[in-house]
C-alpha cells in the first residue's frame, strides 16, 4: 500500500497521452484519405456522367438524365436530390477545377472545404471560375468553409463588379418581412433587403442593448436585442452615476431615442455602419470590393454610391496589406461625387504621420476607444484555430502575453472570440507571425490560420481617374432595381430547377 496518493488526471492531461495524439494522427490520416477518396469518385461520376445525354434540365419528367440520376441515387443509397448535386459537383470539378482537383488528390484540400468552394462558386461566369481555381485552390487547404465562401465571393466581385451590382439591384426589389413558426410557441422574423439599411437596424439594437447592460439591466444581449427591436418595455433602472468614460459633454450629439427601452442611455453612442475600401476603389480605378463589417464583401459600384454619404477615415497598410495605422482625423467631404474625389486624392497626397495608438502601452486592462477602434480595423475577425468568421465588434481584445505582464498596446492585442479566448488560457498556444496565426493545440497538432491581408492594388502616379459624376449617374443606373419590363441584358438568371441544390 503506498504512502501516497495517485494524483488523478486533470481535465486537460488527457490530451497530452501517447495514445489519444496516436487517435488523432489517426483521424486526420483519415480525413487525407477521405479526400482522395471523393477525388476518385467524383472522377468516376463524371465518367458515368459523360456517357448519358445531357438535356441540361433536371426535368419531372421521365429523360435520359433523370433515369441516369436515379440510377446514381441508387448506388450511392441517397435521394435523387442527393445525387443530383453530387453529379454536379464532380462535372464541375472535372471540368473547371484542375487545381483543385490536384490538391483533393494529394489529401491536402478537405472535403468540406472543396464542396464549400464549388457551392459558392455554382452561379460564377465560366471567368471567374477560372479565376477561382487558380488563386483560391491551394489556399483552400488552409481555410475554413466560411473563409473560403468569403474569398469566392471577392473575387467574384473584382472581376463581374458590374453584374454583381445589377444582381443586387434586383435582388432589392424582392426585399421582404416573413415570420416562420418554431416549436414550443416561438416564431422567427426574417427580414431581407439591402445590406446597408439592415446592418445599420442591427447595430443600432446592439448598441442600445450593449448600453442597457452597461446601464444594469440583468436580461441577456440576445433578449435585450429581441425586446428593443419589437419594441418590448423594461424595467425602470436608477441611474448609476456615470464614470469618466462614460459621461458626455453638453455640446455631444444628441443621443437616438430607442422606443420602449426604459434604461440609463448615456453609453450609447451614435450608430456607424464602418466599410474598408482600397482607395483605387474609391477613385473608380478597378473594381476591388469592400468589406462592410457585419456582413462581408459587397461590390466597387455599391461602395462608391455610399460614398458621398460617408465620413472618411484614413487606413495606413505595408506593401503586405498588414494595417499599420488608423488616422485620427475623420474628413466630411462635401457630399458629392467630387467632393469625395478631392477629399480622397488629398489623404493620398498628404498621409499624415503614424499615430501614437500603433506603439503606445496603454497603463489598464482594457484598451481606449481609439486603440480598440485600430485594432477591429486591423485584424477585422477572429484568428482562432478554427477560422471562423467571427466579427471583430463580437470579439474579445485578447492579450497575447497576459495582462499585467503582457501591456495593453497594439502589438500585444488581438481580436478574438470568447470561445478562443477561453481555449488559450488552456493548452492552446497562438504564435502571430507575419502572414498567420500559428496554434499548437494540448493534443500536439498544429494548424495554421492565415491572416485576411493581401498587396493592396497598385496605383500609378499618371492614372487617369474617370470622371466621378458620369461614373456615379452610370452606378446609380446600374444599382436601380429593375421594373417588371427592364431587366438589364447582362444579368445572368438562373431558374429555380437550373441547380440540383
Amino acid at each position: 500500500m503506498s504512502l501516497f496518493a495517485e494524483p488523478e488526471l486533470s481535465a486537460f492531461d488527457v490530451f497530452e497521452e501517447p495514445s489519444f495524439q496516436a487517435d488523432l494522427r489517426a483521424l486526420a490520416g483519415s480525413a487525407r484519405e477521405d479526400s482522395r477518396r471523393w477525388a476518385g469518385r467524383a472522377e468516376l461520376i463524371a465518367r458515368l456522367a459523360a456517357q448519358v445525354p445531357d438535356d441540361n434540365g433536371y426535368r419531372k419528367d421521365a429523360t435520359p438524365w433523370n433515369s441516369f440520376v436515379r440510377e446514381i441515387a441508387l448506388a450511392m443509397r441517397c435521394s435523387d436530390q442527393s445525387a443530383a448535386k453530387e453529379i454536379y459537383l464532380s462535372v464541375s470539378l472535372l471540368q473547371s477545377y484542375p487545381r483543385t482537383v490536384a490538391f483533393l488528390k494529394s489529401g491536402a484540400l478537405p472535403v468540406f472545404n472543396a464542396k464549400a468552394l464549388l457551392e459558392e462558386a455554382a452561379p460564377c461566369e465560366p471567368d471567374v471560375v477560372a479565376a477561382i481555381d487558380v488563386e483560391l485552390a491551394e489556399k483552400a487547404c488552409r481555410l475554413t468553409p466560411g473563409r473560403i465562401r468569403a474569398a469566392v465571393r471577392q473575387i467574384e466581385l473584382r472581376i463581374d463588379a458590374d453584374a454583381a451590382a445589377a444582381r443586387s439591384a434586383k435582388a432589392a426589389s424582392l426585399r421582404s418581412v416573413s415570420v416562420v413558426a418554431q416549436r414550443d410557441d416561438q416564431a422567427t422574423m426574417v427580414i431581407s433587403g439591402p445590406v446597408l439599411p439592415v446592418t445599420r437596424f442591427y447595430n443600432t439594437i446592439n448598441a442600445a442593448a450593449r448600453a442597457a447592460r452597461a446601464a444594469g439591466d440583468e436580461r441577456t444581449l440576445d433578449a435585450l436585442r429581441f425586446d428593443i427591436a419589437v419594441d418590448v418595455p423594461g424595467p425602470e433602472l436608477t441611474p448609476a452615476p456615470p464614470s469618466d468614460e462614460a459621461a458626455e459633454p453638453a455640446d455631444e450629439t444628441p443621443m437616438p431615442t430607442v422606443p420602449g427601452w426604459l434604461g440609463d442611455r448615456r453609453r450609447l453612442r451614435p450608430i456607424k455602419v464602418l466599410l474598408q475600401m482600397p482607395v483605387t476603389t474609391a477613385l473608380g480605378l478597378d473594381n476591388e470590393p469592400g468589406w462592410l463589417r457585419g456582413y462581408g464583401w459587397v461590390s466597387a459600384p455599391q461602395c462608391r454610391q455610399w460614398l458621398p454619404l460617408a465620413e472618411l477615415q484614413q487606413v495606413c497598410i505595408a506593401e503586405d496589406g498588414f494595417v499599420v495605422d488608423l488616422a485620427d482625423r475623420v474628413v466630411r467631404p462635401t457630399p458629392t461625387p467630387e467632393g469625395v474625389r478631392e477629399a480622397v486624392l488629398a489623404m493620398v497626397r498628404d498621409p499624415g504621420e503614424i499615430t501614437e495608438k500603433t506603439y503606445r502601452e496603454e497603463p489598464r486592462h482594457d484598451p481606449s476607444p481609439a486603440l480598440a477602434e485600430f485594432v477591429d480595423v486591423r485584424d477585422m475577425f477572429c484568428d482562432g484555430p478554427t477560422g471562423t468568421l467571427v466579427a471583430a465588434a463580437n470579439c474579445d481584445r485578447d492579450h497575447d502575453k497576459p495582462y499585467p505582464e503582457g501591456p495593453t498596446a497594439a502589438w500585444n492585442l488581438r481580436d478574438r472570440s470568447r470561445r478562443t479566448h477561453v481555449l488559450k488560457h488552456f493548452g492552446w498556444m497562438p504564435l502571430r507571425t507575419a502572414t498567420s496565426t500559428l496554434w499548437l493545440s494540448p493534443g500536439g497538432q498544429i494548424v495554421e490560420v492565415p491572416h485576411h491581408t493581401g498587396p493592396p492594388p497598385d496605383i500609378s502616379s499618371d492614372a487617369d481617374l474617370p470622371d466621378p459624376t458620369e461614373l456615379h449617374k452610370l452606378e446609380a443606373e446600374l444599382l436601380r432595381p429593375p421594373g417588371p419590363n427592364d431587366e438589364p441584358p447582362w444579368v445572368r438568371t438562373w431558374p429555380d430547377n437550373d441547380l440540383p441544390f
